[in-house]
């Protein structure tokens, strides 16, 4: 008996209390947002350059992070993906991304595009990540990229 009195009077306690918070109005503790871990964020990445239909087995290109000691963009992962030249000269920059670490939103920085596709919907609620902003905050996110206009990326 005196085995169940203790939880039972911890329960019956914090039942009590959890109670007096709700009829004194006093504020629910706020839910905690998921943000996309570096990993994630990475395989986000990493499934947009395939969406646009960039070879990452190709020796030549590589795929890295632009966010080295600090972020590159504030809230964001970001990465790049470049074609290594095969003769003397400049390598070619192929795609910026940036990864919303809140909303998974992706965007290609240069070109100002925001992605959206089922494949990449389907990562995103597997990571218990709410995509699908409201239009304004897709604006608000294209202009703390620093683009004046926004495109959309086709759906392939």
């Amino acid at each position: 008996m005196r085995r169940l009195f203790f939880p039972l009077l911890f329960l019956g306690l914090a039942g009590s209390v959890a109670g007096g918070a709700a009829r004194t109005g006093a504020p629910a503790p706020p839910i905690a947002q998921h943000h996309l871990s570096a990993s994630q964020a990475r395989q986000i990445a990493l499934l947009v350059a395939r969406h646009d239909h960039i070879d990452l087995s190709d020796t030549h290109i590589e795929f890295n992070s632009m966010d080295l000691s600090n972020d590159f963009i504030p809230g964001y992962s970001s990465f790049i993906v470049i074609r290594e030249s095969s003769t003397p000269g400049p390598d070619e920059t192929l795609r910026r991304y940036a990864v919303n670490r809140l909303t998974g939103d992706v965007w290609e920085m240069t070109l100002c595009t925001h992605y959206d596709f089922p494949e990449l919907h389907r990562m995103l609620k597997a990571f218990a990540v709410r995509s699908g902003e409201t239009a304004g905050a897709v604006a608000a996110q294209s202009r703390e990229l620093g683009c004046t206009e926004q495109k959309t990326a086709p759906t392939l």
